[in-house]
């Protein structure tokens, strides 16, 4: 049944938020991208979930049957870094101040949709059945919040500190110990009476992104404009989209041009992205059919509302048909973009060097579709809250290599960060 365009996806997300304790946007914003974005599809509520709240809470089998006892059914999804301490076998260090959920998976309540032509449609009779709650409702209420509160955000580590570690990185990188890495720097803050559904929208509209997110599971909440792909899988192709390279937009034209083609000429960015490149393929191979495995498109600079990215694409064809989702996982997570090369010393090393442990950020949110195809974000340019503390948290990271400057390195974290910033300063 389809609904009236007059019905947004701000007033469904605002009464998902007056009702329901767990729903998820995904929002790929229309934006035309190679083998697609996200759709734009809304869950509501939890029919049946798998919740792992710790890392000893986590079993690879369990997670596999969940998603075997629900085939045929939407399953939406969010993945904490830590997952690589199931296959790695190490432990980090540090915590999650944020504390979110290992990992959670749940087919929601009611499922909607939207078309090409911006109506949105129930996706089965259970989800029409709300059509009349929905129709009748105002979301007036749910879009005022009062005393709206948000402390700036204090960097894990300044300047001075950010700079000091990228020299210990470097020295790291002379031996040979790594070839590049993704070291982060975080922000943090105090916060109340957030809207999140006004706030995600305000974020969407800043920085409109093809894997962009709202997901909200009780006190933990994601606001995600992610314009990396993780995984994606459509029938027996599998597609990997790491980005390495950004540079920041500017409001003049000819200057801006002049941005994006020094971004596609550096030779430092080609690089870094190569290197990455290179770990996804190995990566692939893993599941992959021998000789599947191509690089698509190799350092193409996209253009996005605040910035230019260098993204290249990698696909390979599926060894065997059906193969668990824990299988291709264990392969492929976490991302070599979000971690360096090699993979296992670059996870150590970030391990060591970053104070608190990554969370959410790093992970990956998306969804299974009923007939078992996925798709799932890389979780970057995100904003991260848990209510019940009232602390946010963010983060920002770039890739170092014997080539990095670091305080280019340092300038392009705020690059990265500008749009999460200036919704944070709307808040104070």
């Amino acid at each position: 049944m389809r609904i009236q365009k007059a019905l947004s996806s701000q007033h469904l997300l605002a009464y998902a938020a007056a009702h329901f304790d767990t729903y998820c946007y995904l929002n790929g914003n229309n934006i035309t991208y190679p083998h697609g974005a996200f759709p734009r599809i809304i869950g509501i509520g939890i029919e049946a979930e798998y919740l792992a709240v710790t890392e000893q809470d986590f079993s690879w089998k369990a997670m596999d049957a969940f998603i075997q006892q629900h085939q045929g059914q939407h399953i939406f999804s969010y993945i904490n870094y830590g997952l690589k301490n199931h296959i790695e076998y190490f432990s980090e260090r540090s915590s999650d101040p944020l504390a979110f959920p290992f990992i959670h998976l749940y087919v929601p309540h009611y499922l909607f949709v939207q078309e090409d032509d911006q109506s949105w449609q129930a996706y089965d009779k259970k989800s029409e059945a709300l059509l009349p709650a929905l129709l009748a409702s105002s979301n007036d209420h749910s879009l005022r919040t009062q005393e709206t509160q948000a402390s700036a955000p204090v960097a894990q580590f300044s300047h001075d500190e950010y700079i000091a570690i990228i020299q210990r990185i470097k020295a790291e990188l002379a031996q040979g110990n790594i070839y590049e890495i993704n070291f982060c720097n975080s922000y943090s803050g105090a916060c109340k009476n957030i809207n999140y559904t006004s706030l995600y929208e305000e974020l969407n509209s800043i920085s409109p992104m093809p894997f962009s997110a709202l997901y909200k599971h009780k006190e933990h909440v994601l606001l995600s404009a992610s314009p990396e792909r993780f995984i994606q899988k459509k029938n027996n192709q599998l597609v990997s989209q790491p980005i390495k390279g950004t540079a920041g937009r500017l409001t003049n034209t000819a200057d801006d041009q002049k941005q994006k083609q020094y971004l596609e000429e550096s030779l430092k960015e080609r690089t870094e992205n190569i290197m990455i490149v290179d770990l996804v393929r190995n990566d692939l191979s893993k599941v992959c059919m021998g000789g599947s495995v191509m690089v698509e498109e190799l350092c193409r600079v996209y253009t996005f509302e605040k910035v230019h990215q260098m993204i290249s694409t990698i696909t390979g064809e599926l060894e065997k048909t059906n193969i668990p989702f824990s299988e291709l996982l264990q392969a492929l997570f976490p991302m070599g973009s979000m971690t360096g090369a090699p993979k296992l010393k670059a996870m150590k090393l970030i391990d060591e060097l970053e104070k608190e442990a990554r969370g959410l950020f790093s992970g990956t949110v998306g969804y299974i579709q009923p007939n078992g195809d996925f798709d799932f974000n890389v979780i970057i340019r995100s904003l991260l809250f848990n209510e019940k503390k009232g602390w946010y948290k963010f983060h920002a990271g770039s890739a170092i290599t014997m080539a990095s400057d670091a305080e280019l390195e340092y300038q392009e974290c705020d690059v990265k960060t500008l749009p999460i910033r200036l919704l944070l300063q709307n808040l104070r």
